[in-house]
């Protein structure tokens, strides 16, 4: 559960970055896009430029399917919600990996952040 409860909360970080870039990208909205995300990441959690190498490639590549996923018309409104879920989740777990425990231990206290004030949902709040 507990597992469960820190993919909600990374979602929700990742998502909360996610959304505004991708709007930015087609022009819709205000907001940074992958290099804005990636210099608060590098600033938040002081990444070595190695690591800024590897986490610049997994937002990128995130950005690039949310964006397909967005444009895929076929898949249904829900499907599309889960789907999104899914990819931040796989892209957070990616991100973590390049991390140190110590580093592991911000990214997830500012993904908690994130997810309680925005976008926690009641699964964000449920599993304690």
């Amino acid at each position: 559960m507990k597992s469960l409860k820190l993919f909600v909360v990374i979602g929700a970080l990742l998502a909360s970055w996610c959304i505004p870039a991708l709007h930015a990208q087609d022009g819709k909205g205000k907001g940074g896009g992958p290099g804005d995300r990636l210099k608060m990441m590098s600033e938040a959690l002081a990444l070595t430029d190695a690591q800024k190498e590897k986490v610049k490639a997994i937002v990128a590549d995130e950005a690039a399917a949310m964006k397909a996923l967005r444009d895929d018309t076929s898949v249904a409104e829900d499907a599309r919600r889960g789907k999104m879920r899914e990819i931040r989740q796989a892209h957070a777990a990616k991100i973590r990996a390049v991390l140190t425990p110590e580093q592991q231990a911000k990214f997830d206290e500012m993904g908690a952040k994130m997810g309680g004030g925005k976008g926690g949902g009641k699964k964000g709040k449920k599993d304690e």
